[in-house]
């Protein structure tokens, strides 16, 4: 047995996660952040192999690099790279328990559909918020999903993704796990983001079936069932899988990306939509398909991308405010963000209003008897009421995006409402 190293970096070692083709993964221990880190050290750089040895230097720095510059919830966190006696590290976020979606592609070993829609939502999601900066992942599957404790999933394992717009040395050729492979992988043809899409709609049917949706011990046999051959369909191995599942890996799966979903953002909402159910709000039922287009409607979120839109609705909660009703502010001093969807409000301080708000205009409440001024709605209203907590769980980007927007909403209420409030404390008549 390979004794432990004392520490690697900055790093003392607490023990071994797991070892893979590329090396050994331990577990660390940051003192600055006072938490658990995985460490992975690339083992393969002694094989006497000049082109080996340079190939795997290159594969392991640009993991680091790569998924060091992607900042998603779903996506696994790279902390840290260095280089310890002639052998690369990387210290990424620590998973406790180490397990993946491939635990889950065994026939006795199925999760429920509704769990595996809701786990590769977040990954189409995911993929989605990488391929806009320009990352294909280029080897989705089971084994690069990783399982938290809490519940959430991590894509993992970036060694072989090409980055687009970027003057570094990329790692290109056919390369990727074939029985994931798209079309066009198996042809080493210029690759988009449809090509992690196709390998997410093999590892969707997988998950739902217990089986991959081609197989062969021949790799040119393989790879012609994946050029040629039609995904089986869902429903002929699994009867009690809703017809919107079959639909949905039909799509994901087209031999043309073309006709493939052109985001993983799409993806995302048919995966989404499978097993929702309607927000009942007041005597409103609104489908999920409907509290997505309320939401894309508003032009606060103009700027905000199908995949962030989601998060948001993930994050927040639907709400009806009866005409003459005021709003109740969160328990104890939480801080809610609150979009108004439709109807119209008011601001008041006791019975005097002080501005009015109407469909798109956000404002934030916070629950403190401090606070004198109230939301009323003068019609019956529906609002998005996003906690803040729930929002920093959140991608960076969405939580960006969403801060700069409420910032400039309430820069614009002043310059609106600020001088009618001053002229009326100078001369105290009502503010208009």
């Amino acid at each position: 047995m390979n004794q432990l190293p004392e520490k690697i970096g900055k790093y003392p070692i607490v023990g071994i996660a797991g070892k893979g083709n590329m090396g050994t993964v331990y577990v660390g221990y940051d003192p600055f952040a006072d938490r658990d880190v995985a460490i992975k050290v690339n083992t393969t750089l002694t094989t006497g192999e000049e082109h080996q040895e340079r190939l795997a230097r290159k594969l392991f720095f640009n993991e680091a690099h790569t998924a060091g510059a992607l900042d998603h919830p779903n996506i696994i966190k790279v902390l840290d790279a260095g280089e310890e006696h002639g052998e690369p590290y990387i210290v990424m976020e620590y998973l406790p328990g180490g397990n993946t979606l491939q635990d889950h592609c065994q026939r006795d070993l199925l999760l429920a559909a509704e769990k595996v829609c809701e786990y590769l939502a977040k990954c189409a999601t995911a993929l989605d918020y990488a391929h806009r900066r320009g990352v294909v992942h280029r080897d989705i599957k089971p084994t690069n999903i990783m399982l938290a404790e809490n519940g959430d999933v991590k894509i993992a394992d970036f060694g072989i993704a090409q980055r687009r717009l970027d003057d570094t040395t990329q790692v290109m050729g056919l390369m990727g796990s074939p029985r994931y492979m798209s079309p066009e992988q198996t042809q080493d043809s210029a690759l988009s983001g449809q090509t992690d899409i196709y390998s997410l709609g093999v590892v969707l049917f997988e998950l739902l079936t217990g089986q991959p949706p081609f197989t062969s011990t021949n790799l040119a046999v393989l790879f012609n069932q994946i050029k040629t051959d039609s995904v089986p369909d869902l429903r002929g191995l699994r009867k009690d899988l809703p017809a919107a599942l079959n639909s949905i890996v039909q799509c994901a799966m087209e031999k043309d990306p073309l006709y493939r979903y052109q985001s993983g953002a799409e993806m995302a909402n048919d995966l989404s939509a499978v097993f929702a159910t309607p927000a009942v709000v007041g005597n409103l039922e609104i489908d999920p398909t409907e509290q997505f287009a309320m939401i894309r409607d508003q032009g606060i979120f103009n700027e905000f991308t199908d995949a962030e839109l989601h998060e948001l609705i993930e994050a927040g909660h639907w709400q009806s405010l009866p005409a003459g009703q005021l709003l109740s502010a969160p328990e104890h001093s939480a801080f809610s963000y609150v979009v108004l969807l439709s109807g119209d409000t008011e601001v008041v301080e006791g019975d005097r209003a002080l501005a009015n708000l109407a469909p798109g205009d956000c404002f934030g409440i916070r629950g403190s008897k401090a606070n004198r001024r109230q939301l009323r709605a003068r019609n019956d209203s529906l609002l998005l009421n996003i906690e803040e907590r729930r929002l920093a769980q959140a991608s960076q980007s969405c939580q960006f995006r969403f801060n700069r927007e409420f910032l400039h909403t309430i820069i614009d209420r002043l310059s609106v409402y600020g001088i009618a409030i001053l002229k009326d404390v100078e001369t105290n008549e009502p503010a208009c």
